[in-house]
């Protein structure tokens, strides 16, 4: 009986070089037919500090923000001229603040009208996504919300190139700001990935991103007033690289945004937490 040998063979140790060291590339999402993509995010700003001042006097205050998104999203075969067609379910779109001042609490949910419906959406090779609304929800009322759906659409966070472990790119995370505070959204935003690792396991691949977010902007208004916001975001994102959905992405950092006048100030410091889990579901049939 010939005995195996005890070190492997030349071809064996390059097969696993090339298996270790491969590149990975990231390409459109591949889901089974029937399948959506359930998509919740919690964005939670809690102990945050307010100081306000004006003449002969100052004050200070606690709040606590809490933005909460449940949606499902199901994508069809584009059409013969590449029309690019789905469903969306809006779950819940919800934030709540707690305003802690004086002793007292003042919490306001503000729930969109467009949490329980269902609604379609299209998009031309040349145009942008369009959502088909029933016609119940005044549009102007939602076009925040309709905003961020289609921001969250057209996000492009991958290079088109072959990365490997310690490669980083630049990416636009306007997204992420539009859930984490409003008043960030035309703040100058820097956004960087660094793949940090590739896990290979015998049914899955993911590969561990490390995201960074910093982003900074002022407004003077015609009534002399100079707002300005910013934010310090870092985390980690995985993706399942057999089927380039973006599993679960945390970060952690803080916003400061503020008003002032030449006699008056408001400042706020929010430390912040974001969480974002997808995970694919069976279609309901509805």
């Amino acid at each position: 009986m010939r005995k195996s040998p005890v070190f492997p063979t030349l071809a064996a140790v390059v097969a696993t070089t090339a298996i270790t060291h491969a590149g990975i590339t990231f390409g459109p999402l591949k889901a089974q037919p029937g399948q959506n993509v359930r998509l919740v995010s919690k964005s939670e700003a809690s102990d945050g500090r307010i100081e306000s001042k004006q003449p002969g006097a100052s004050a200070n205050s606690t709040i606590r923000i809490v933005r909460e998104r449940d949606l499902v999203w199901t994508f069809r075969e584009p059409l013969a001229d590449g029309t690019r067609r789905g469903m969306v379910q809006v779950n819940q779109l919800e934030t709540t603040t707690t305003l802690s001042a004086a002793g007292k609490d003042d919490a306001k949910k503000d729930t969109s009208p467009l949490t329980g419906k269902m609604f379609a959406m299209s998009k031309l090779p040349t145009g942008d996504w369009i959502f088909e609304l029933d016609g119940s929800v005044p549009e102007a009322r939602v076009r925040e919300e309709i905003d961020e759906l289609k921001v969250y659409l057209n996000r492009n966070w991958y290079p088109d190139r072959e990365l490997e472990a310690g490669d980083t790119w630049e990416f636009d995370p306007a997204w992420i700001k539009m859930i984490v505070h409003k008043d960030l959204r035309n703040a100058k935003t820097i956004g960087t990935m660094r793949l940090r690792q590739i896990r290979r396991a015998v049914d899955k691949e993911t590969a561990v991103i490390t995201v960074n977010i910093r982003s900074t902007g002022s407004d003077f208004h015609s009534d002399g007033t100079l707002t300005e916001a910013s934010v310090n975001l870092e985390g980690t994102m995985y993706v399942n690289l057999r089927t380039n959905l973006d599993e679960l992405l945390e970060l952690e950092g803080s916003i400061v945004t503020g008003a002032s006048t030449a006699t008056t100030s408001t400042k706020a410091t929010l430390p912040v937490k974001l969480k974002v889990t997808k995970k694919f579901e069976r279609s309901t049939g509805r």
